[in-house]
């Protein structure tokens, strides 16, 4: 932990806004009813589907984004940057209730800035300064007390200190009821403006589709073939999710996680990738950096697993060898294109937030531990999974169905649900693209930005985010199963130099 100090202060502090703004221990718990005295809005902003389920008890998420600064961060500047930029999104000024029909809204109001952003007054620059504390700050944050729903669902924490090669760092604190990871990213980078041209917003990766040229000139079989392989692998993406939600359970292994793991206390390690070897080797294989990044966590976790099973000299009952084990990734699908920066800059301005909030299905990844004499191969691998999931409308189908039951029955079953999913595997995968020039917030250039998820119930979590030509890869496990997530990383940049050197053979 990162100290005794700072766990109390941060526990001390939710505690106190708890009591005094009435809040209960969860965030659903807390979303008050709009009173006979209050009118009701002709234009209420409900809260999405998947935003009510994460305000359950047994889904409460909190995304955690840290960033980094090349310079101390002035407290009351920055706390003015943040409001003129992060707080003018509805958002960020609102906090939920329940309308008369019993549906979750938002509805505006004061944001008490000095509770919002803050310094905790008991740690040093000194204690910043030792190694790992930041990221043991972020894993203390990841199992603090809920946000408290007397006020909006976020909050920033400043660390001013040398760590690493940042003078200081911002925790943003947001319930994931505000948005999804691609969203809120969106919305950060909205606020900052290039390091070198500071009337520019910044630039961020866009995935090139398939020109119309080309789309018209295939052929009526070419089509009907592509219909029918999307058919095919829909009817399968849905009965497998189905069957991990109803029965199919990921292998008991050391690293799999259990109903409750969301509240242990947590380990994080950040390490920097280099993102041209990235690409160097996605486009030797024709893939992209996700099945990069999957190869490399498959070859990572059959190397630290084989450590683990090798030092107890057992294998979980009923597998004879590693390849016989079934670990996959939970991860998340953005179901329509998100918000782009400039409409960002409208909403933060007044407009609607109808293209806000969360919008994302699941996508159910099996990780291949088989052993490669190739290193390729293992990102081949990835790739054929990838590219029967993009082929599909598994995504699509996971998300609406929620959706639907939501409308139906309320949140409480697609939470169940979905929970249920997350239960039956083993790790969760994320990748996020970051703007490509560095940017900067209240005029402090910006050195480096990780993101993570707490609050869902599993044991290991691969974060990868780019930012101006790198790559950080973040690797958050629970501390009591996985007490060692150094390895996992230093693992995967092994994975990734010996994928390097194959790619490089090959071109030679």
């Amino acid at each position: 932990m990162a100290s005794k100090e700072g766990v109390s202060e941060l526990k001390l502090r939710h505690l106190q806004i708890n009591k005094s703004g009435g809040s209960k221990s969860r965030a659903a718990e807390g979303a008050g009813a709009l009173g006979e005295g209050e009118p009701e809005s002709t234009e209420e902003e409900p809260v999405t589907p998947a935003g009510r389920m994460f305000l359950q008890p047994d889904l409460c998420c909190t995304i955690l984004c840290t960033m980094g600064f090349q310079k101390t961060i002035n407290l009351e500047s920055f706390k003015q940057a943040v409001k003129n930029t992060l707080v003018k999104h509805k958002r960020f000024t609102s906090i939920v209730k329940k309308n008369r029909k019993g549906v979750e809204i938002w509805v505006e109001t004061e944001v008490d800035m000095d509770a919002h952003v803050f310094e905790p007054s008991s740690i040093s620059e000194a204690e910043i300064a030792t190694p790992g504390f930041v990221e043991k700050y972020v894993c203390d944050l990841s199992i603090a007390p809920p946000l408290p729903t007397s006020r909006p669902l976020w909050e920033c924490h400043v660390l001013n200190g040398t760590s690493g090669n940042a003078a200081a760092h911002a925790i943003l604190r947001m319930h994931h009821s505000l948005g999804d990871g691609t969203s809120l990213m969106s919305l950060m980078l909205a606020c900052t403006r290039q390091t070198d041209n500071p009337e520019k917003l910044p630039s961020i990766p866009v995935s090139m589709g398939q020109s119309s040229a080309v789309a018209a000139s295939q052929s009526f079989l070419q089509s009907f073939w592509k219909m029918l392989v999307l058919l095919v692998n829909t009817v399968w993406g849905i009965f497998y999710f189905l069957a991990t939600v109803l029965w199919l359970k990921d292998s008991d292994t050391v690293i799999k996680g259990s109903a409750g793991v969301e509240q242990q206390p947590k380990l994080l390690v950040l390490t920097e990738l280099n993102m041209e070897d990235m690409k160097f080797v996605k486009n030797t294989v024709g893939g992209t950096i996700n099945d990069v990044l999957l190869g490399m966590i498959g070859a990572s976790l059959r190397r630290y697993l084989q450590g683990r099973y090798n030092e107890a000299s057992t294998l979980p009952a009923n597998h004879n060898t590693l390849e016989a084990l079934r670990i996959r990734a939970a991860a998340l699908v953005n179901t329509r294109a998100s918000p782009g920066l400039q409409e960002l800059e409208a909403m933060m301005a007044g407009g609607s937030q109808v293209r806000w909030g969360n919008h994302m299905g699941y996508l159910v990844f099996p990780i291949s531990l088989k052993y490669y004499s190739d290193p390729l191969d293992q990102v081949r691998a990835a790739k054929k999974v990838s590219d029967s999931k993009k082929a599909s409308l598994e995504g699509i189908f996971t998300f609406w169905s929620a959706t639907l039951l939501s409308w139906l029955a309320g949140p409480s079953l697609p939470t169940i649900l979905t929970r249920r999913a997350i239960l039956q595997t083993t790790l969760t995968v994320s990748n996020i693209p970051g703007p490509i020039e560095p940017v900067m917030l209240d005029n402090n250039p910006i050195v480096h930005i990780f993101p993570v998820v707490s609050g869902h119930p599993q044991s290991l979590c691969f974060y990868l985010v780019s930012y101006a030509g790198k790559a950080g890869l973040v690797v958050m496990s629970t501390k009591h199963l996985i007490p060692d997530p150094e390895k996992l990383s230093q693992y995967c940049v092994d994975a990734l130099e010996d994928m390097k050197k194959a790619a490089a053979s090959i071109k030679v």
